[in-house]
C-alpha cells in the first residue's frame, strides 16, 4: 500500500546554502534536535539521458551542479568498471542539486508516488534499477566531499551471489574530519534490498551531515556471520532525517554507534526518526537467521523517534528486546561515546519478547574503559502491545540499570508483560530521577522489582530520588501463587497508585485503548491529560502534517512532574 508522510507538504530544504543554521538551544530545551528538511523541487538545468547499456558513471563524472540525470525505468545500469557508481564531489550552490531520477513519470508531483508517497515493490516497473556487481563493493558510494545529490525512483540491489557490506556508502567511516565526509544528499522514494540468499550487511551507511531517506522501501538485509541493518551511522556528525520509510533488517533496523568513530569527539547528533514500520520477516525465525533489536542507539546525542511502528522481534541473536538505548566503547577507542536527550514518543511497539532497555554503559568487546553514561531519555506517549506474548515469550517491559540518570516514563499504555513492568537488574544499581507518571500497566507476576521488593523497595533502592505519580496497575497474574488482592497490590506502591482488577475495567471504548470520559482515568493526570497512551495522538504522528520547521529546531515538550 502507498503511504503518505510527512513530506507531502514540507519540501524545502535549507534556505541558504547547504548549511544548516545553528540550532538554538539551550538549558530550556536540551532536547531540541536540529531539523532537516527535503529539497526543494529541481530547477530546469541541463538533462542527461542515459539509455540502457549506456554509461552511467560517465553521465555521473560529467554533471555539474543543477544537473537532472535521468534512467530508463525498468532498465538495468551496472558498473562497467565493476567498482559501483561513485557520486562525486562537485560545486553544487543553494538549489543545485544532482538528480538522479527514474524517467517514469509516477515520481511526479502529480503522478502515483510524489512526495510524501511510500515506494513499493508493487510499482517495481518504475523504477531504474541499479545493480552491485562485486563483492564488497556498494552500488552507490561517495567521494570524499561529495554533496548536493538527491536520488528518485531507483531500484537499488545486488546481482545474484554478491556479497555486500553496503548496499549505498554515504561515507566510510574512516573519514577523520567532517570536512571530507558527505553532505546533503537525500535517498527519496527508493528500493533498497538484498536477495533471500546470501548476505547483505546494510542499505545504507549514514556517515556525513544532513543526510536523509525518506519514503523508501528496505527489505532483506541479514548476515548470518555479522550484524545487519536497514540503516546504520557511525561516524557522521549529522543531522539526519528517516521518515516514511519500510525497513527489515535481522541485526538493528536502525543504528547509529556501533563502532568508534574516525573523527575524534564525535558523537551522531540530531536525528529525527518518524512515521517508519520497522519489522522483521516472521519467516526469519525458522530459517536460520539470528535477529537482535528493532532499533538500537549505542552513540548518539539529541534523537527524537516519533509515530513509528517497532514489531516483530523474538530471542535469537539477542533476548527479543525491542528498543536498546545505550552508551557503548564498542572497539575500545572512545570513551567519549554517550547516548543522550533522546525522546521516545508516539510510537507502537507490538510483539516482541521485551519492550525496552536503558543500559547506562557498555564497555564493549575489548573491555577497555567505559564511555559516558546514558541519560536524559524520555519514553512518552508509547503504546506497547504483546510484549512477551506468544510465541516469543519473555515480557518485561522496561529494564533500566548501570547508572542511568533522568528516565520519563509517562503515558506509557501496556497490554500485556508478564515477567515485569521495570526490573533494574542489580540491586546495587542506582538509577537517579527516575519519573513514572500517568502509565496503565499490566501488573502481572512481578509489577516494578521482583517478589517481596515489589514497588516502593526497589523505587527507593535503585531510582531515588523518583517521581511516581498517577499509574494503574491492572492486577493480572499468569500464576496462581503470584496473585495477589488488589489492596495489597496498592499497599506495595506509593500513595497515588490506581489498581483495576481487570482490563475491563479501564472504561476502554469498544475494541479500542481510548479510554472514554466515563472512565475514573479518563482526564485523571497531573498534567489534566488521560493517563496512558493518547491513542488518537499516536495516529496523528503516524499520519497528520508534520509540525517541525526547516533548518529550525524541533521542540520537544517535557511531561510535568
Amino acid at each position: 500500500m502507498l503511504r503518505k508522510s510527512a513530506f507531502f507538504v514540507v519540501v524545502a530544504f535549507i534556505a541558504d546554502g547547504f548549511a544548516a543554521p545553528a540550532a538554538q538551544r539551550g538549558p530550556a530545551d536540551p532536547f531540541g534536535v536540529a531539523a532537516i528538511c527535503l529539497p526543494a523541487p529541481a530547477a530546469a538545468g541541463q538533462t542527461i539521458a542515459v539509455s540502457s547499456g549506456d554509461d552511467l558513471q560517465s553521465a555521473l563524472d560529467r554533471a555539474a551542479a543543477g544537473t537532472t540525470i535521468v534512467l530508463n525505468a525498468g532498465a538495468t545500469y551496472r558498473p562497467s568498471a565493476g567498482g559501483g557508481f561513485v557520486l562525486r564531489n562537485r560545486p553544487v550552490r543553494s538549489g543545485e542539486w544532482i538528480t538522479i531520477r527514474s524517467s517514469s513519470t509516477a515520481f511526479d508531483r502529480n503522478g502515483a508516488m510524489p512526495p510524501g508517497i511510500r515506494a513499493t515493490a508493487a510499482s517495481a516497473s518504475e523504477f531504474a534499477i541499479l545493480r552491485a556487481t562485486v563483492n564488497g563493493v556498494p552500488a552507490i558510494r561517495t567521494d570524499p566531499g561529495a554533496h548536493g545529490y538527491r536520488l528518485i525512483g531507483l531500484d537499488i540491489g545486488a546481482d545474484a551471489g554478491v556479497r555486500e557490506v553496503d548496499l549505498i556508502e554515504f561515507g566510510d567511516g574512516t573519514d577523520t574530519t567532517a570536512a571530507t565526509e558527505p553532505s546533503d544528499i537525500v535517498i527519496d522514494r527508493c528500493l533498497v534490498h538484498g536477495n533471500d540468499a546470501g548476505t547483505y550487511r546494510r542499505g545504507v551507511a549514514l556517515n556525513g551531515a544532513r543526510l536523509a531517506v525518506v519514503d523508501s522501501d528496505f527489505r532483506n538485509f541479514h548476515d548470518a556471520g555479522t550484524d545487519s541493518q536497514a540503516i546504520a551511522g557511525w561516524n557522521g556528525p549529522g543531522p539526519f532525517l528517516i521518515a516514511n520509510n519500510y525497513l527489515e533488517a535481522a541485526s538493528e533496523n536502525i543504528l547509529f554507534g556501533g563502532g568508534d568513530p574516525s573523527i575524534p569527539g564525535l558523537v551522531p547528533s540530531d536525528i529525527e526518526i518518524r512515521r517508519n514500520v520497522s519489522t522483521k520477516p516472521l519467516a526469519w525465525r525458522t530459517s536460520g537467521i539470528p535477529v537482535k533489536n528493532a532499533f538500537e542507539l549505542k552513540s548518539a546525542r539529541r534523537v527524537l523517534i516519533s509515530g513509528n511502528i517497532f514489531e516483530n522481534v523474538w530471542p535469537s541473536g539477542q533476548d527479543g528486546t525491542a528498543i536498546l538505548l545505550k552508551s557503548a566503547n564498542q572497539d575500545g577507542g572512545c570513551t567519549w561515546c554517550v547516548t543522550e536527550y533522546v525522546t521516545f514518543t508516539d510510537n507502537i511497539v507490538r510483539a516482541a519478547s521485551h519492550g525496552l532497555l536503558v543500559n547506562a554503559a557498555e564497555a564493549g568487546a575489548k573491555g577497555l574503559a567505559m564511555p559516558r553514561h546514558a541519560n536524559h531519555i524520555r519514553i512518552t506517549n508509547v503504546f506497547f502491545d504483546g510484549i512477551g506474548a506468544q510465541p516469543f515469550g519473555g515480557g518485561k517491559l522496561f529494564r533500566i540499570f548501570g547508572g542511568v540518570d533522568d528516565v520519563e516514563i509517562t503515558h506509557v499504555t501496556s497490554t500485556s508483560n508478564p515477567t515485569g513492568i521495570l526490573d533494574a537488574h542489580d540491586p546495587n544499581d542506582v538509577n537517579p530521577h527516575l519519573t513514572f507518571a500517568s502509565n496503565i500497566v499490566e501488573r502481572n507476576q512481578y509489577g516494578i522489582g521482583a517478589g517481596a521488593a515489589e514497588g516502593i523497595p526497589t523505587l527507593t533502592r535503585n531510582f531515588a530520588p523518583f517521581v511516581y505519580n498517577q499509574n494503574v496497575l491492572v492486577n493480572t497474574s499468569a500464576t496462581s501463587d503470584q496473585a495477589i488482592s488488589d489492596s495489597s497490590l496498592k499497599s506495595r506502591y506509593p500513595p497515588v497508585t490506581f489498581v483495576a482488577g481487570g482490563w475491563s475495567a479501564l472504561g476502554f471504548a469498544a475494541g479500542t485503548h481510548t479510554l472514554t470520559s466515563a472512565s475514573p482515568y479518563y482526564r485523571a493526570g497531573t498534567d489534566g491529560a488521560s493517563l496512558g497512551a493518547d491513542m488518537d495522538a499516536i495516529a496523528a504522528a503516524q499520519q497528520g502534517p508534520l509540525t517541525t520547521s526547516c533548518g529550525g529546531t524541533v521542540a520537544i515538550p517535557r511531561v510535568r512532574r
